[in-house]
């Protein structure tokens, strides 16, 4: 009998975007780590992206196996108003029947999924396989979400052009620090009906439906907030920070990699040659998109200020434009 047999396989499923695949596979690591068989699905973008540009099988070794799904999944838009709910339908339409095929035919002991992918819930319950949801972001903003029908309800949404200073009152436990600005801008007046907020709320109050809610986050520095959700969501498990605990593991001051995109490393030369804390470091991310006047309005921020800065610029981050720095 194969020993890999033997030990717990555990599928994890993030949602395609690079913070996201980052965290979770640092997840998947610390399991690989004490000895699970881990099989991470990607989409076919992602998988060949983690292949050209990172040393993740050799890293991890035999017991992880790296899974496209089909190809289909449209992720060409991301950073459109209406890019996010284009991927969802197609995660519906393309990975959920895949999903629950591969899940059948394998000896999983439990599933990992992102946890605003329901999607992957709806096909765990149908044959009564375990599932845990993996939140990429802290306690207090997965709580704001999980309270924005709340806020609604309260008429504490849309948020008024007046109330961005405004303390919002109906997240229990935060009414002390929770402004109006700290929400997301869906969350204003003229964006509230946007596909990006109904998918957010939507998918955080089915969280509840897990076995468990993995929170990338330690009890010392969100107690308040974790006792809170702990009301709708008893399993909570604080394991972060993950990246932490993984450099302790390797026993090393730095970890691998997770990069979809190739690195470019020229910049390293003239950063090591600044002062401690004196640039500024200015990044959007793996999905936001920039107009071309948003983008030099920013320039021309960061240059006026005469501070030294280490911008990080995606070819596709102007929207339309094919950008190249």
């Amino acid at each position: 009998m194969d020993p890999l047999s033997l030990v717990p396989h555990v599928a994890i499923f993030p949602f395609p975007a690079q913070g996201h695949v980052n965290s979770m596979l640092k997840l998947a690591q610390l399991l690989s780590l004490s000895n699970f068989n881990i099989t991470f699905l990607v989409t076919v973008d992602t998988h060949d992206r983690l292949l050209n540009h990172t040393d993740i099988l050799s890293r991890f070794g035999r017991g992880f196996r790296l899974q496209a799904l089909p190809h289909g999944i449209f992720m060409d838009e991301m950073n459109t108003r209406d890019g996010i709910s284009m991927l969802y339908d197609s995660l519906n339409a393309i990975a959920k029947p895949f999903l629950r095929e591969f899940i059948a035919n394998s000896p999983l002991t439990c599933v990992i999924a992102d946890g605003i992918l329901s999607m992957v819930n709806d096909v765990a319950e149908e044959i009564n396989l375990p599932i845990i949801y993996f939140r990429t972001v802290s306690a207090c903003s997965f709580w704001s979400y999980f309270c924005i029908p709340e806020l609604i309800q309260g008429g504490e949404l849309p948020l008024k052009e007046n109330a961005m200073d405004l303390a919002l009152m109906k997240v229990k436990g935060m009414e002390g620090f929770l402004r109006g600005r700290d929400l997301p801008s869906f969350c204003r007046a003229s964006h509230l009906i946007s596909s990006d907020i109904r998918i957010l709320m939507t998918e955080t109050r089915q969280t509840p439906r897990a076995r468990g809610l993995i929170l990338n986050t330690f009890e010392d520095l969100e107690a308040p907030i974790l006792s809170q959700i702990r009301t709708v969501c008893p399993n909570v498990y604080t394991i972060g920070a993950v990246h932490a605990h993984l450099k302790v593991r390797l026993a090393t001051k730095s970890t691998s990699s997770n990069s979809l995109w190739k690195e470019d490393e020229n910049c390293m030369c003239w950063l090591d040659t600044q002062p401690p804390k004196s640039v500024m470091y200015v990044s959007f991310g793996s999905i936001a998109g920039l107009t071309r006047e948003e983008l030099l309005e920013f320039w021309y921020g960061l240059v006026n200020s005469e501070q030294k800065f280490l911008w990080v610029i995606r070819p596709d981050l102007v929207i339309g434009v094919d950008t190249q720095f």
